[in-house]
This record gives C-alpha cells, sequence and structure tokens, in this order.
C-alpha cells in the first residue's frame, strides 16, 4: 500500500495538493470569518491586508522562484547546494527591508495602495511577513530534492495552522487581533522549519558567479511579476479609488474575485512543477507537459462550468446573504480559468527566456485601464472584474505569438488544442447562461 502511494504521489501531485491546501485554506478561512458574525467592514480591513500583503512580495518572490527552478537542474551539486543557502540569505534580507518598511511606514503603505488611512492589525501583520515570506522556498526546495511526500506533509500541516490560527479566535468569541497574534507564531514556525533545513542541506557562502546567474534570468522574471501584479491590483485599487474607500464595497469585490482554489492550485503548481521538466529535456517536457494538461482540463473545465451554472443557489449559503451581490463577480472571475490553462509561460520560463515578457504585462496593463473606465460606470463591479478577464486574454495571445515567431513553437507541440479551444467555447456559453439568473 505505502508503495503504491509513494509511486502514485508525484512531485507534480505534490505540488498540485500542495497548492490546493494553500488556495484552499485561503477559501475555507473566508468562509468561516464571513460565518463567524464578524462585521463586514472588518473583513474587509483583514482583505486590504492580504491584498497588501501580495503587492509587496509576489513580484520578488515569483521572479526568484522561478528562475531558481530554471537554474537549479543545471548547475553542479556543489552548486546546487551553494544555491540553497544563498536563496535563504536573499529571501530574509529581502524580507527585512520590504516589511521593516511596512513597519516604519504602515499608514503611509496602506493608504497608497487602498485610498484609505491606517488599518488596525497592520504592525501584527507585518511581523508575520517579515518571517513567512522566506518560508516559500521550503516546498521549492522539497520540489528540487524530489521529496514529495515532504511537500505533501509539509502543505498539510501549514495550511490546516494557518486555517486554526485566524479562523479559530472569532469563532471561540475572541477579539481579532488574537488571529494576527496566531499568524506571527505560524510565521515563527515555519522560518524556524525553513532555517533548519538549510543549515542541514546546505552551505551559507556568498558566491558572486552564482548570484549573477540567478540573477539575470530572474530580474525580468521579477519585472514581469512586478508588471503583472499591478495590472491584477489595478482591480482592487480602483474598486477603492470610485467607490471612494467603502470597506464594504471592496468586501464585496475580494470575495467575488476569489477564483477557484482548484484552478489556482493544480494550474500553478502543476506550471511550477514541470518547469524544470521541460528545462532539461525540451522535446520529452513539451511531450509530458500536453499529455498532463489534456488531464488537467478534463478535471477542472467541467468543474468550473458545474460551479458557475449553480453558483447563485450556493454561494450565499457559503458566504451568507451579505455577499449575495459578489455572485456576478464570481462567475465572471471564473472566466480567468480559460487563461489559467493555458501554460506558454510554462515553456518561456524554462528556456529562460524571460527578456522580453514585461512588455507583454504593460500591453495588458494598458488594456485593463481601458477595459475598466469602459465598463465600470455601466456595470459596476462587474465591469472591474471583465476588465481583468480581457486583460489576461491579451497578455496570453501576445506571449503565444512572441513564442511561437521566436522559437517556432506552435500552441498545438504544448497544447491539446481542440480539447481547449472545445472547453474554452463550453464555458463562455455557460457563463452567459448563468449571467442571465445571477
Amino acid at each position: 500500500m505505502l508503495s503504491r502511494y509513494s509511486s502514485w504521489l508525484t512531485n507534480v501531485r505534490a505540488m498540485q495538493l500542495f497548492q490546493l491546501f494553500r488556495q484552499g485554506g485561503v477559501i475555507l478561512t473566508a468562509i468561516l470569518l464571513a460565518q463567524s458574525g464578524l462585521p463586514t467592514a472588518q473583513l474587509g480591513q483583514y482583505e486590504m491586508l492580504l491584498f497588501i500583503g501580495t503587492l509587496l512580495s509576489f513580484a520578488w518572490l515569483t521572479g526568484f522562484l522561478q528562475s531558481l527552478l530554471g537554474l537549479y537542474p543545471r548547475l553542479t551539486k556543489e552548486s546546487q547546494v551553494q544555491l540553497k543557502g544563498q536563496a535563504w540569505l536573499t529571501f530574509c534580507l529581502l524580507s527585512a527591508v520590504v516589511a521593516g518598511a511596512l513597519l516604519l511606514f504602515p499608514d503611509q503603505i496602506v493608504r497608497a495602495f487602498t485610498q484609505k488611512g491606517g488599518i488596525p492589525f497592520t504592525i501584527l501583520f507585518a511581523f508575520f511577513l517579515l518571517l513567512n515570506w522566506p518560508a516559500y522556498l521550503q516546498e521549492h526546495f522539497y520540489l528540487l530534492d524530489d521529496r514529495p511526500r515532504a511537500i505533501f506533509t509539509y502543505g498539510f500541516l501549514s495550511a490546516t495552522a494557518q486555517l486554526l490560527l485566524i479562523a479559530g479566535p472569532p469563532w471561540l468569541g475572541w477579539d481579532f487581533t488574537w488571529s494576527f497574534r496566531g499568524l506571527c507564531l505560524l510565521g515563527l514556525a515555519k522560518w524556524s522549519w525553513l532555517t533548519v533545513y538549510v543549515f542541514q542541506h546546505s552551505t551559507i557562502r556568498w558566491n558572486r558567479r552564482l548570484w549573477q546567474a540567478w540573477w539575470r534570468p530572474a530580474r525580468p522574471l521579477v519585472l514581469y511579476a512586478l508588471l503583472g501584479i499591478l495590472v491584477q491590483s489595478f482591480g482592487p485599487w480602483f474598486v477603492g479609488y470610485y467607490f471612494a474607500g467603502d470597506e464594504a464595497q471592496f468586501a464585496l469585490y475580494r470575495y467575488g474575485s476569489k477564483e477557484l482554489p482548484l484552478v489556482m492550485a493544480l494550474a500553478g503548481a502543476f506550471s511550477t512543477a514541470l518547469i524544470p521538466v521541460v528545462a532539461a529535456d525540451l522535446t520529452t517536457g513539451l511531450e509530458q507537459l500536453r499529455r498532463k494538461m489534456q488531464s488537467l482540463l478534463h478535471l477542472i473545465f467541467p468543474l468550473t462550468i458545474v460551479l458557475l451554472l449553480t453558483s447563485r443557489w450556493w454561494f450565499v449559503w457559503v458566504f451568507t446573504e451579505d455577499f449575495s451581490a459578489s455572485v456576478p463577480l464570481f462567475n465572471t472571475f471564473l472566466l480567468t480559468t480559460i487563461w489559467h490553462l493555458w501554460f506558454v509561460r510554462t515553456v518561456l520560463v524554462a528556456l529562460q527566456d524571460n527578456r522580453w515578457q514585461p512588455l507583454f504585462v504593460i500591453a495588458a496593463g494598458v488594456a485593463m485601464v481601458i477595459f475598466c473606465i469602459l465598463f465600470t460606470p455601466r456595470f459596476g463591479l462587474v465591469g472591474i472584474a471583465l476588465g481583468t478577464v480581457l486583460a489576461y486574454g491579451v497578455e496570453k495571445v501576445l506571449l503565444t505569438i512572441y513564442l511561437w515567431r521566436r522559437h517556432g513553437l506552435s500552441p498545438a507541440s504544448y497544447t491539446p488544442l481542440g480539447w481547449f479551444l472545445g472547453y474554452s467555447v463550453a464555458l463562455l456559453g455557460a457563463y452567459l447562461i448563468s449571467m442571465q439568473y445571477a
């Protein structure tokens, strides 16, 4: 039984389960908080802090981690050991700088990102971020070490702990401050876990040549991610701007924009796990990408369509009637499933062809601004959601054209095109039907 389980739990499946635990935990936490009796305005404050934390970290975390996955398989064993220690040191330093800025200038940073003054719990949340950001290395180290069981165990424990520590205090009738104190404790535990691992499996020694090999391909990825998160964050920012910092409207938008966690988990982990595979052998890697992607399409698209067609019944049951206005938003954001399952960037990152990717995000950002300005006066919050979905599409189409012209890799070389197009049309049809009743 154990050997059968070990053979089933590949790195890809382990990373998918890890992300499912993480994303599912976020959604379940939101559900429990909504059901706990906390005021909508206080839920909005919590969502604003999550939003700020994402803005401050997404770019450099994503860029450095993706570069790490592309570089590591190409190094000698000795350099691989050194790179782990160097990555730990780099992430700790960057976390100290960014979280330190939030600790020193909380009101200014909050106002810049949310159009609102100071938010309670900002200082405690900054301490959590300081400790939690370096811990993102842990699951990637396990992936590179080919330890799927460790990925699974770490993901389950960390997601469960975060769920209990955030949602537990309000359900026990305690002040919401205890949730943030619990987050700080969790951050310390995860940082300690990572630090012990690093000192056992690597050396803390700075290697300039290794840093340059890691940093050069990371630079455009960091810029790409920075521009990407700015594009994604324009929607929440525009909500704060258009509705004059209304916390209730912000909460409605954030709850409506919670994409299906299964999509985020499986697609994100799938891409992460396949980058080193494609980097090691392009021909074999693309074949694996196409074959495994077909199985992913058969799972995610039908489930998304069912959830979309039934959301008007189950969404208010899960999140309460206070968030009934979020149903059309949720349905609209489910359309991003199409773009999440188009893995053109996986191939580009594996090829370490990152130089021009930021330009495509800029184009998507311009499109996002135009779409939101055009759609919001007529459709309200749904108009902002539509702008986000269309901006995603602009970026993916441009990346696809670039990969085809630059490397001669057509969409059919890494995508089961017939299944993808058929499912996409079906999802769009289901969306049009659902919006007649939302």
